[in-house]
């Protein structure tokens, strides 16, 4: 079993980084274009942005366990940082929510 742990630690250590970087890429790609205007179409581009966010925050934490780390509060890097200003960026966009009318 901890061969085959070490295996899959030394792959995932080899194949994350591509995997966070398209995943990055792509959580900007989205959010580069201009959210839809309506309450619903809104609602739903947040939704799919936290939940690319998480997709990315995930990839960095198994990274993380894949290279060793026993600190998974490191915020020395760009992706972190990058993280950061996601959050904040989401958070900002929740405090400027259109309010849905029923």
């Amino acid at each position: 079993m901890a061969e085959d742990l070490a295996g899959l630690r030394h792959r995932l250590a080899a194949s994350l980084p591509g995997r966070i970087a398209a995943a990055l890429a792509g959580y900007e790609e989205f959010t580069g274009a201009e959210p839809p205007s309506d309450a619903k179409g809104f609602a739903a581009w947040h939704a799919a942005a936290k939940a690319a966010l998480a997709h990315v925050d995930l990839l960095v934490k198994l990274a993380r366990w894949a290279e060793g780390s026993s600190d998974s509060a490191e915020d020395g890097d760009g992706v972190e940082r990058l993280l950061s200003q996601a959050r904040a960026a989401l958070d900002a966009l929740d405090d400027d929510e259109p309010e849905e009318q029923t």
